[in-house]
């Protein structure tokens, strides 16, 4: 038997990890109290988007549908297409990259770009490699396992999208045996550094269980993010009385910030032009 210094409980040694039983009194934890403090930092962190998810250009909050923003594989930047199609540039013959202004690459040169910053150990280009393994994009034939290869090196270096993108693999199971509890932990960690969707699968994926409080609490997170689907939820959460008219109020206030944020003439003026956007 062996006593937890959070909650003082004398419990038996089946209680406490290996690595905590070796630990003094005072810093020991039962699992019980090490998962209540995981999930402390969970709901802490990841409030606020990161710099990383801001336009490089005109330094606002990229929109969370990708249809709207852009990647660039000769900087290995993602650009809001309100600067990737800044018209009057356009008007003038300038066509090529809007950040870097290197010209647009052709399919071949696009993988050479990419494999070269891969091999310079450039954490976003590993993703993106991985990405393209995984849907078998830019002349690559599909290699699920390649992909998963690149997504954890990325991850390993703090991706977050490496992060998500692994929690949908091991949550659907298509290319790899299913793995909830990689999901998890995967979704977790993208959720942590700020990833909207991955929160809005963790709010998901807690309200399947039954855990209707902590399904609320990601949901609240990830529509104040800016995301309307964790809003509509926590709309049916608050009509089924399993949320306070006060949340729903607080998420639908933090949902139109996150979009106004999100929001500019020329991003308006794109996804009015683009058809592909709508």
């Amino acid at each position: 038997m062996k006593i937890c210094g959070a909650c003082e409980r004398e419990l038996p040694d089946g209680s406490f990890s290996v690595e905590q039983r070796a630990r003094r009194q005072s810093i020991r934890r039962c699992e019980e109290c090490v998962a209540a403090g995981n999930q402390l930092v969970l709901m802490k962190k990841g409030r606020t988007r990161s710099e990383e998810d801001d336009c490089p250009i005109c330094q606002l909050p990229l929109p969370l549908d990708c249809k709207q923003w852009m990647f660039k594989s000769c900087c290995m930047k993602r650009v809001c297409n309100g600067c990737a199609f800044n018209f009057e540039a356009i008007k003038r013959g300038m066509r090529d990259c809007p950040f870097c202004r290197a010209t647009m690459p052709e399919e071949s040169q696009a993988l050479a770009m990419v494999q070269s910053r891969v091999d310079a150990g450039d954490p976003v280009a590993m993703f993106t490699l991985g990405a393209k393994y995984h849907f078998g994009e830019i002349g690559l034939e599909k290699d699920a396992t390649r992909a998963i290869e690149l997504y954890e090196r990325a991850a390993e270096l703090g991706v977050k999208e490496a992060h998500f993108n692994l929690g949908v693999t091991y949550h659907e199971g298509t290319d790899v045996e299913k793995d909830t509890a990689k999901a998890v932990r995967h979704f977790e960690a993208a959720a942590m550094y700020g990833h909207v969707k991955a929160r809005y699968n963790l709010g998901n994926m807690e309200f399947k269980a039954g855990k209707y409080d902590l399904a609320l609490q990601h949901l609240l997170i990830s529509a104040k993010l800016g995301c309307d689907e964790s809003l509509s939820n926590v709309k049916r959460l608050f009509m089924a009385g399993l949320a306070t008219k006060a949340a729903y109020a607080a998420a639908l206030r933090g949902y139109q910030n996150a979009v106004e944020e999100m929001s500019s003439p020329d991003r308006d003026q794109a996804k009015a032009v683009c058809f592909w956007t709508k």
